[in-house]
């Protein structure tokens, strides 16, 4: 979520506003390769204590069509390249759970090849996305306690299609729920896309929920005791916290994210992206789960942290996030592995990145089902600036029942779902409402935006 600031002038922060678009995409071309990257069994803290595959996590792949696996045929690709990824999920390395050291890199270790014939993962990050912006925030983390006020109803609906979001890491939550088969993340700010691909090195990487985490934090991590794959959230991060975090850990980590984002997928970064990729290691190794989200400004206020966030329940008491099950992580894992999630920098009410594409979606055929804005839109209200953003959002195509996911913050006057406790609320809105809405009557603030429909909370 982005936090408003007093303003004099809106143009200087509506304009860059942008949006980093998770797109699910083909599975790469050459999945059996072997992997430069990956460390020895034996390196390091984790002498004796690694092995090649987590202890209790399931050695077979999971069955086409599960949660671990992206929906078969939901993609269009040409000759079925995408379809057969995703219909084959018991290909070697497949999001498997430890599946050792060959097969759990075999997905992800190369360039990609061709991204459901759109080129490749490097070309895509880099064609799609425009120059950077800046933000009053350091977003390394969500500050949305109410992230899984939906997840119900974005788990009950049909999985497929294109998914959609901005920011950090509720991303792969909302992933796991919609269970697309391609996903954009687009954001204005570049260091969102450099942490994002700072996320899929270590989803390429680890080799259960645990190794996940503990590689996030900088820690070492004992493959023998993993808790596997029917552990809570709760045990998996007992478990990635077992051993004392070490700026060797740390360090060796952060060079093997890096290498192979550059050497391996052919991402460009300048020294700007290598210094943003290293600050978020280092905030994560420093701060571990209490790191909270920022403003540059401070304003007293308190923010939940990591730990907080993994941890939360949806309405019903039930945890979802991407790491509470083995089944919501592995498929995250595997679409980050297949090259699925691309991020991008982007402004929701740009001329370059949103109408790119929504052209490319066109093309090929890919429907929007999911658009996680969260309260973007309260910068986009200026009137020139929110009619690009209607253009824009009706350029998309869209499942008959897309949604868009809107995050609302109380800054003094409570959402009508606003749940006890939280200071956020999570509401959808279906594409076509939004549409229907302002041909009768232009929305005149985000106040309506955000309760549009809005029933009491639940």
């Amino acid at each position: 979520m982005l936090i408003p600031r007093p303003l004099t002038s809106l143009c200087h922060v509506l304009a860059p506003v942008s949006l980093v678009l998770l797109l699910a995409m083909n599975g790469c071309s050459d999945a059996g390769a072997p992997d430069p990257i990956r460390p020895a069994a034996s390196s390091g803290a984790t002498a004796g204590a690694r092995t090649t595959a987590a202890a209790g996590t399931n050695s077979t792949a999971p069955p086409a069509g599960s949660a671990a696996a992206p929906p078969a045929g939901s993609a269009v690709a040409p000759g079925g390249s995408a379809q057969a990824s995703a219909a084959g999920a018991g290909t070697a390395g497949a999001g498997v759970a430890g599946a050792g050291v060959a097969g759990a890199d075999a997905a992800g270790v190369g360039p990609g090849g061709e991204v459901a014939g759109l080129g490749t993962f490097a070309g895509l990050v880099s064609t799609l996305s425009e120059p950077n912006g800046e933000f009053f925030s350091d977003n390394l983390i969500s500050n949305e306690t109410s992230y899984l006020q939906v997840a119900a109803e974005l788990a009950a609906r049909p999985a497929g299609g294109v998914y959609l979001g901005v920011g950090p890491e509720q991303n792969f939550t909302y992933i796991a729920l919609a269970r697309p088969s391609v996903a954009f993340v687009i954001d204005i700010r570049r260091d969102n896309l450099v942490h994002h691909l700072y996320y899929k090195a270590l989803f390429v990487e680890a080799e259960s929920r645990a190794h996940f985490l503990a590689l996030l934090l900088g820690r070492p991590w004992d493959a023998a005791g993993d808790p596997g794959a029917r552990a809570d959230v709760s045990a998996v991060i007992r478990h990635a916290e077992k051993m004392p975090a070490d700026a060797a850990t740390r360090d060796a980590t952060l060079e093997r994210a890096r290498r192979r984002v550059e050497e391996t997928w052919g991402v460009t970064l300048n020294a700007a992206d290598r210094k943003a990729m290293e600050v978020m290691a280092r905030q994560l190794h420093e701060r571990q789960l209490e790191l909270r989200f920022e403003l540059h400004e401070k304003k007293g206020r308190r923010y939940p942290t990591l730990r907080e966030l993994l941890e939360e329940d949806e309405p019903g008491g039930v945890k979802r996030g991407f790491l509470a099950t083995e089944e919501a992580f592995r498929f995250v894992q595997r679409m980050q592995r297949e090259h699925r999630v691309i991020p991008v920098v982007g402004d929701f009410a740009g001329d370059r990145a949103m109408p790119a594409l929504a052209e490319l979606l066109k093309n090929k055929g890919m429907p929007v089902t999911t658009f996680y804005v969260s309260n973007v839109e309260q910068y986009l209200l200026e009137p020139k600036v929110w009619e690009k953003w209607r253009r824009n959002v009706a350029a998309l195509p869209a499942r008959e029942d897309a949604v868009l996911v809107r995050a609302y913050l109380d800054q003094g006057r409570k959402h009508p779902r606003q749940m006890e406790g939280h200071r956020t609320a999570t509401v959808l809105q279906r594409f076509s409402e939004f549409a229907a809405r302002q041909e009768k009557k232009p929305y005149r603030s985000f106040w309506e935006v955000a309760t549009d429909g809005a029933a009491p909370a639940r």
